[in-house]
């Protein structure tokens, strides 16, 4: 009967009559082929659905506003992805200002293939210690130095200090960190928590600074109070029990086990997260960024700084000689510069046999 209905409407040439609904979110975007502002004001991440007002328009992260962002799921959600996202858009910027970007990765290092983008200074493995606590010690050090350069010109927010100053090639980071319960385990509940208080300082102060922390956990529960006061917008990925989303407050009957990765809730909307290309194979992602850099570094964009490691073995000949009364003796594991000590009193040279070295004075 249907067929038979459907046919004779085609031989009548009869419209289809206009559907009361939008069809429901498809389950992949290509990010290049969304609008997109170009700005670091509004990064874009994907298109939400508003049935109330039959619209699916795009959705973006606006840091000055929305601060730091907590995105929740559980594995395969497509968490990493939301990372990437942000990077990709904060990639080019012409009608805003310049962006860094800096990744820590406690996961599966599905944030790897960013390291070759020119405007993303470092991805570090969580369990590298020694750059961690260097990427936190400058990130402090950044933001101290404009606390009191964004003072002197009354700017609340890096927008305006770069109007304010005329500095428009001052830039926005972000820090990326996929994985904050592997990542608290390792610097909050150890000798290494003067590390965790540094980072819970940036989320606390890094946002009218421009500084800003984008963090991913596998449950509720993953962000930890001291944090999660700092955090301003969240996204609801996939999770893997009812309730789980009971306790974020997000409705339960929307995302279900069978949910594409990118879908989730944000701001009380089902949303789909972009990617590159519009394809979730990450081999096919990974080409896309490939071009995505050397479409960058045909413009000749500056490169963010590295992180660098502190060398293994150094050759005095090629540090400054120092003064006599503060002889270099080598190089600072936290700046990287060289280090003098005072040429005064008796010297205590301590260590395993092996480890200390030969000196002479």
């Amino acid at each position: 009967m249907t067929t038979n209905i459907v046919r004779a409407a085609e031989s009548l040439a009869i419209r289809p009559p206009r559907k009361p609904w939008l069809d429901e979110l498809a389950k992949t975007y290509d990010f290049s082929k969304l609008p997109n502002p170009r700005t670091d004001e509004r990064l874009l991440l994907g298109v939400a659905d508003d049935p109330a007002r039959q619209e699916q328009p795009t959705v973006f992260y606006e840091p000055d506003q929305d601060g730091n962002m907590a995105i929740y799921g559980t594995g395969g959600s497509g968490k990493s992805a939301a990372l990437r996202g942000i990077a990709i858009a904060a990639a080019v910027t012409p009608r805003g200002g310049p962006v860094h970007i800096y990744g820590i990765d406690c996961g599966s290092s599905g944030l790897k293939m960013l390291e070759e983008l020119p405007h993303v200074g470092e991805i570090i493995n969580g369990d590298d210690v020694e750059r961690v606590g260097r990427l936190l010690r400058l990130l402090r050090d950044i933001a101290d130095d404009r606390s009191a350069r964004f003072a002197e010109v009354r700017a609340s927010t890096i927008v305006e200090y770069r109007t304010l100053a005329n500095r428009p090639d001052e830039k926005r980071i972000f820090v990326l960190l996929d994985g904050i319960s592997a990542f608290r385990e390792t610097y909050e509940f150890s000798r290494l928590s003067a590390l965790w208080d540094i980072f819970l300082q940036l989320a606390t102060d890094g946002r009218p600074l421009g500084i800003h922390l984008v963090v991913t956990g596998d449950r509720p529960n993953a962000v930890p109070a001291s944090l999660l006061a700092s955090i301003q917008r969240r996204l609801v990925l996939r999770l893997t029990s009812e309730d789980d989303y009971m306790s974020m407050d997000v409705a339960k009957d929307v995302l279900t086990s069978s949910s594409p990765p990118g879908r989730g809730m944000l701001g009380g909307y089902e949303v789909q997260l972009a990617v590159l290309g519009g394809n979730s194979n990450l081999a096919l992602q990974a080409r896309e960024v490939h071009k995505l850099s050397q479409a960058m570094l045909r413009q000749g964009l500056e490169p963010a700084p590295k992180i660098q490691r502190l060398p293994e073995q150094v050759d005095l000949d090629v540090l400054p000689s120092g003064s006599p009364d503060l002889p270099v003796i080598g190089v600072d594991d936290e700046t990287l510069q060289p280090a003098e000590i005072m040429a005064q009193g008796p010297l205590l040279l301590a260590g395993p046999p092996g480890r200390a070295g030969r000196w002479r004075w």
